[in-house]
């Protein structure tokens, strides 16, 4: 699982012509089938989530790292500083996705018995909180 993640975050070195190597994001594979979580997921939901979603964070995040390189090339701080929010935004997606396909799985298990206990004590100060208003 970690070394699936390690894949999943690390970028793809490519050389270009000036023999300067660059990194490129993409989307990582899934490691289970679309259907795979077939009747909590549907597969139709699992493939528009991970090849339209997912994809356009990772397009984006590419989009806006090559702006922020061209800019600083051209000593460009002002627009340097303009792309942190679409780099921000668009890696945090592509972050947060990654992890969460990792953290999904076809096989169920239960979670120990230590964090069963905190959970519902947790969600019962919660909903006993909630209903004192």
């Amino acid at each position: 699982m970690m070394q699936a993640m390690r894949r999943t975050l690390f970028s793809t070195a490519l050389r270009r012509k000036d023999g300067v190597m660059r990194s490129k994001h993409t989307l990582p594979d899934l490691p289970y089938d679309y259907k795979a979580l077939e009747p909590i997921i549907c597969a139709e939901i699992m493939q528009l989530h991970h090849s339209k979603h997912h994809a356009t964070y990772v397009n984006n995040l590419n989009i806006a790292e090559e702006k922020l390189k061209e800019a600083a090339v051209k000593g460009d701080v002002s627009s340097q500083i303009a792309l942190a929010p679409a780099i921000k935004f668009n890696g945090g997606g592509h972050l947060n996705h990654s992890i969460f396909w990792c953290n999904l799985s076809p096989h169920s298990s239960k979670p120990d018995r230590q964090f069963s206990k905190y959970f519902i004590i947790h969600h019962l100060k919660i909903y006993h909180y909630k209903s004192l208003k």
